[in-house]
């Protein structure tokens, strides 16, 4: 009876393994680390190109088949000789009875052995190259499919936080916060960033702000040197403006690697969501910037979209790619996070960049149609 069920227990433990794997690879790929499921895929498959492009130009000759066959058995037989002679030397003292001599079988056995070592070389060397090319060749399935494409996604939560944290201040407050504040004397106050601090779960440093002084002053060096996480886009560099936060290298305020639409975010703009009469869904309020970086801390913290992607120093951009395109993902009012390509037509991001302009924009600009036509449009 044990001898029956056998082959169900190993049918069923072969279909639990299967599931386990599948459930790995899925639970793999939500956790946004599906570039592991491809560098598995390509190490398995990747021969496969290969051997497509050099077959057609094999040939195979009989006379070359024959050599191959000659210089084997030349091999076969001087290695027998030598192996039979060594262990003819290690057996002088042996019983004759019991010295069998060298087997011709184990001769075949030995010389299988080193084809199997020398092709597990070769096919060791073809999974370097392959790890090789994956990571430096033009794809760059494991950095540029795998990696970057996880610090997209990571930037892209951190736009949508920024956003949360706006509409959650917009409905305390019934506005949106200023991109800048100054004082009366034109003196930079605080930026946009701390007045979001409560509405990011972070009450207890804005408690540790004391708004009545300058966000330079030495009372908020403390909480302005404090680094957020949710402001700092994976991998990109903090290269600050050093006109603005005059001190050495190596004491600076840490960065924001976004930056707000100084057209709904502005100097003490005061605006509220029902100002915004062009639809929050084609406003944009804020985007990577990869060029030009200033401290979260700051009160001139933002920019204007209207003047490109990637265009200039002080325009919104990013490093990242999508479709081969580059751009910048950035945050709309509504609450959703978009990619932007630096080739958008420029007439298109400026209605993008307009909460009152007055425009019509179509989702077409995604796929980077030209735009036409003019009339309000609201939510």
């Amino acid at each position: 009876m044990s001898t029956e069920s056998e082959p169900s227990t190993k049918v069923q433990r072969a279909s639990l393994s299967a599931m386990a794997l599948v459930t790995f690879f899925f639970l793999v790929s939500c956790a946004g680390m599906a570039f592991l499921v491809q560098t598995l895929f390509q190490l398995g498959t990747g021969w496969i190109p290969y051997l497509k492009r050099t077959l057609p130009t094999l040939t195979v000759s009989a006379s070359g088949v024959l050599w191959f066959l000659f210089c084997l058995a030349l091999f076969v037989t001087g290695l027998h000789l030598a192996c039979r002679g060594v262990y003819r030397g290690k057996q002088e003292t042996a019983a004759a009875e019991e010295n069998q001599g060298w087997q011709l079988r184990w001769s075949f056995s030995l010389v299988i052995l080193l084809l199997v070592l020398v092709t597990s070389g070769i096919c060791l060397i073809g999974v370097s190259h392959q790890l090789w090319w994956m990571a430096t060749g033009k794809d760059k399935l494991v950095y540029q499919g795998g990696m970057t494409a996880a610090r997209r996604s990571t930037s892209k939560n951190n736009l949508r936080q920024i956003g949360l944290g706006l509409h959650l201040y917009e409905d305390a407050h019934d506005r949106l916060p200023d991109g800048g504040t100054f004082s009366e004397t034109g003196q930079p106050q605080h930026g946009w960033v701390a007045q979001l601090l409560p509405f990011m779960d972070q009450e207890d440093l804005y408690q540790q702000i004391d708004f009545d002084q300058p966000w330079t002053d030495e009372v908020n060096r403390k909480a302005y040197e404090t680094r957020l996480p949710m402001l700092m886009s994976p991998g990109m560099m903090s290269d600050f403006i050093q006109q603005e936060v005059p001190r050495a290298d190596n004491d600076r305020y840490p960065p924001a690697h976004y930056a707000a639409n100084s057209r709904v975010l502005g100097i003490n703009s005061r605006m509220s969501l029902r100002d915004i009469t062009d639809g929050t869904s084609n406003t944009i309020f804020a985007g990577e910037v990869s060029e030009g970086i200033r401290a979260w801390g700051s009160s001139l913290n933002y920019r204007d979209p209207a003047r490109g992607i990637n265009q200039q120093p002080d325009s919104f951009g990013s490093h990242f790619i999508v479709d081969s395109k580059t751009g910048a993902q950035m945050l709309f009012g509504d609450g959703s996070v978009r990619f932007v390509s630096d080739d958008i037509d420029p007439e298109v991001l400026k209605r993008l960049s307009t909460p009152a302009g007055a425009e019509v924009t179509c989702e077409d600009w995604m796929e980077g149609k030209p735009v036409t036509g003019r009339q309000n449009r609201h939510d």
